[in-house]
């Protein structure tokens, strides 16, 4: 990035004004073939993807008094809060650059004793994660992040949406780092990016969207991030203030809406425990209440005729690498499979980092990690986790070791015909790194 950027380290110069053009740094607005969509049917289509969040933004000057107390937070996610401070000053390696006084690099701990991951920082921004395990693989430094992986999601995904390919967007979750250092657009630099690379970018609502009652085209699911330093979600309604209309506080954060005779109902599986990270432990409503509010409003549904159904959560039904599924017996997959004799339903996770497809008893399960967060799996020794003997075959790595990739989906809703869905993805470094590909056929 360029020194020309704004307060909270942002390169307008790449991230706004080459957004604003679309076509900058490869994302290039939608051919007239593309654009089409199966609206003049009466079907239309839309965008999804999932944990779209950056790694930390980092007071970049030397001596800056918030960079111990950041990272002393930051561990104190995975340790008690007593020892995290002792671990920032005695493992944590911070270097500037000799001149500028710039951080430039950030030498720490990761999950394991024998894992060191290598932060590369520009303006404040991390740009790119590596991790070496000493023990296992000494000397291979396996990059699990690139900061224009997310970057990239995002210029595509608007442009789809501005060149009438998509009609709005959905997110699964988890799309600011956490509320420690601001929860609103002014003060959170978080914020500030989502607004700047994707909710300024995109169209107003059209006569189509404002009709069924919509004020916006980006709905999301409330993920652990948006509550981690903000737990009364004050980012969240300020950036995305229509939410409020479906019902949304601080004390409810579930909703659902309908657009041309499709139900979408975004539900809230809880923040983050490291001695559970995958319980959906979410307490706005609780689980057993979200479970009864979703039979609810699906029979609503049937009731209505409605034939598709999207249900949005954070937490992972079905996953086989890092953090694992939601665990029994707070699985909603029995609920939910219950209602696939009478609609077609389709879910959308994230939560775990990498992309994974599963076809459940008449329910499509899409877990989309590859938003731009850091890709955790794709280190050794956790590619995968113990499953039960018969669990579903997952359907986009097929057995191979996951990579990194950025990636999205575009859903195309035809009435009386099977949903579509076609993944993007980019890999970086790959001779071929953008690519398409139709899921669940």
């Amino acid at each position: 990035m360029t020194k020309n950027c704004t307060v909270a380290g942002i390169d307008r110069r790449a991230l706004v004004s080459g957004m604003v053009a679309v076509s900058a740094l490869g994302g290039a607005l939608p051919t007239a073939a593309q654009a089409q969509t199966p609206a003049a049917s009466g079907g239309f289509s839309f965008a999804a993807c999932g944990d779209s969040r950056p790694m930390m933004y980092l007071p970049y000057k030397d001596g800056h008094p918030d960079l111990v107390r950041l990272f002393a937070e930051m561990f104190g996610l995975v340790m008690p809060e007593r020892v995290a401070e002792e671990v920032v000053k005695r493992d944590v390696k911070m270097v500037f650059d000799p001149v500028t006084k710039d951080l430039v690099q950030v030498i720490m701990p990761f999950m394991t004793k024998s894992e060191v991951m290598t932060l590369s920082v520009d303006q404040g921004w991390v740009t790119q994660a590596t991790v070496e395990d000493v023990k296992l693989l000494p000397g291979v430094h396996r990059e699990m992040f690139q900061l224009q992986g997310g970057d990239w999601v995002a210029r595509e995904i608007v442009g789809h949406v501005r060149g009438g390919r998509a009609k709005f967007v959905i997110n699964s979750g988890d799309v600011v780092w956490w509320g420690n250092q601001g929860h609103l657009i002014g003060d959170s630099p978080y914020w500030k990016r989502v607004y700047d690379t994707m909710l300024k970018l995109l169209p107003p609502p059209d006569d189509e969207i404002r009709a069924a009652g919509l004020e916006g085209r980006w709905f999301l699911s409330v993920g652990n991030h948006e509550v981690w330093g903000d737990p009364k979600i004050e980012g969240t309604l300020a950036a995305v203030p229509y939410l409020k209309n479906f019902g949304v506080t601080p004390e409810r954060l579930i909703y659902k809406f309908d657009f041309k005779d499709v139900r979408f109902v975004f539900l809230w599986t809880g923040k983050y425990d490291y001695r559970s990270p995958s319980l959906w432990d979410g307490d706005r409503p609780v689980y057993a209440e979200q479970m009864t509010q979703l039979r609810q409003w699906l029979d609503e549904a049937k009731a209505k005729g409605i034939k598709k159904t999207f249900i949005v959560f954070h937490y992972p039904v079905f996953c086989r690498a890092g953090l694992g599924p939601i665990p029994e017996p707070d699985n909603p997959h029995k609920v939910i499979a219950a209602y696939a004799k009478d609609l077609e339903v389709v879910v959308f996770n994230g939560h775990v980092h990498t992309t994974e497809l599963y076809d459940v008893d008449g329910v499509k399960y899409l877990l989309l990690g590859g938003g731009g967060a850091e890709q955790d799996p794709i280190l050794p020794g956790r590619t995968s986790i113990k499953v039960p003997a018969g669990y579903p075959p997952y359907l986009y790595w097929k057995g191979q070791p996951p990579r990194e990739e950025y990636n999205y989906v575009l859903v195309d809703v035809e009435p009386g015909q099977k949903t579509k869905f076609t993944l993007t993805r980019y890999r970086p470094g790959s001779a071929q790194p953008f690519g398409t590909e139709a899921l669940f056929t």
